[in-house]
């Protein structure tokens, strides 16, 4: 009942030295991030008990009434060893000459485990750790001929406690990943 949303917005960068506008734009440099914490969660409102609260969520609202187990918990510390755990599960992909394949990990490779490194793969990587387990990655400077890749990384819940309603529930990672390119020939 919880979504994370991110929108990177770039806008046009000249070589140093260079006119701006007197060529085309040399690269798209990052200008403006923005992040959204989305929940659609019942709860009682001014008296409605089963009212529908949309929009983002409280970290007193949350605290109040927190949600049931398999739903996101958006104001929580994530200890950072908690990124770098054995991760496995299932990974689905599109392309343009495949379409859409899944397929099941028994456990994610170093050279994929990408939200383990805060930092990125390249340099000019541009990240953000947010509290509730958010990791995003942008490149500061797409360039044409070069791909800038735009990470999300979310742990949406931690593990269930044991001994209570919860044990047995593990966490879950969720990532999502673009390429993107940009000032090339049409």
């Amino acid at each position: 009942d919880g979504r994370v949303r991110v929108t990177f917005q770039h806008a046009p960068v000249w070589e140093r030295g260079v006119e701006p506008g007197s060529c085309p734009p040399q690269g798209l440099k990052l200008f403006r991030t923005m992040v959204s914490k989305e929940r659609l969660r019942p709860a009682p409102v001014d008296g409605i008990e089963d009212s529908t609260i949309q929009g983002p969520p409280s970290y007193d609202e949350e605290k109040s009434n927190p949600p049931i187990p398999g739903n996101p918990r958006f104001f929580r510390p994530i200890p950072p060893f908690k990124w770098h755990a054995k991760w496995s599960g299932t990974s689905w992909t599109w392309g343009p000459q495949t379409g859409d394949r899944g397929w099941s990990l028994s456990e994610v490779d170093e050279a994929d485990a990408w939200h383990g490194r805060p930092m990125g793969d390249a340099t000019g990587t541009w990240s953000l750790r947010l509290g509730g387990g958010v990791l995003i990655q942008c490149p500061r400077v797409i360039a044409g001929g070069n791909a800038g890749i735009c990470r999300l990384a979310w742990l949406p819940e931690d593990d269930g406690e044991v001994g209570t309603m919860e044990d047995g529930n593990t966490a879950k990672l969720l990532r999502v990943e673009a390429s993107v390119n940009a000032l090339e020939p049409i």
